[in-house]
């Protein structure tokens, strides 16, 4: 059996949905992506030159890193990664497109230190 659940089930018929198993699980993505970001952020300071590197530089480490995990090797991801300067404002970020909600899903997680706030969002669409 194929994560695509044979892509033939015993039938013949062809299924495209991924099994149980390979489904996008933000409870398994949501862990991946917040040690990333305390990783790279932990005690990172704002400097408004630099953020657009390192926004795009832990966008792909966790798209790499997802892709990795075992079972999620047929997704496609889309990572928005958003740094401001912590001055003590609020920000909430949200995206969601889901093409198909058996299969496609969103995580979002958080980071903040004195100088820092991050926000990443993932989007997971499931390849046939």
């Amino acid at each position: 059996m194929t994560q695509a659940q044979g892509m033939v089930d015993g039938g013949g018929s062809a299924t495209l949905r991924p099994d149980y198993m390979h489904r996008f699980r933000p409870t398994v993505a949501k862990p991946i992506i917040s040690e990333i970001l305390r990783s790279t952020l932990g005690n990172a300071k704002y400097q408004a030159e630099g953020m657009v590197e390192l926004s795009t530089g832990i966008g792909e480490k966790i798209v790499e890193r997802l892709v990795a995990e075992p079972g999620l090797e047929r997704y496609k991801y889309v990572a928005n990664v958003s740094i401001f300067q912590n001055n003590g404002q609020g920000a909430r970020m949200c995206i969601g497109a889901t093409w198909d909600p058996e299969s496609d899903a969103a995580v979002q997680e958080t980071f903040t230190n004195e100088s820092i706030r991050c926000v990443a969002v993932v989007l997971a669409a499931y390849v046939y």
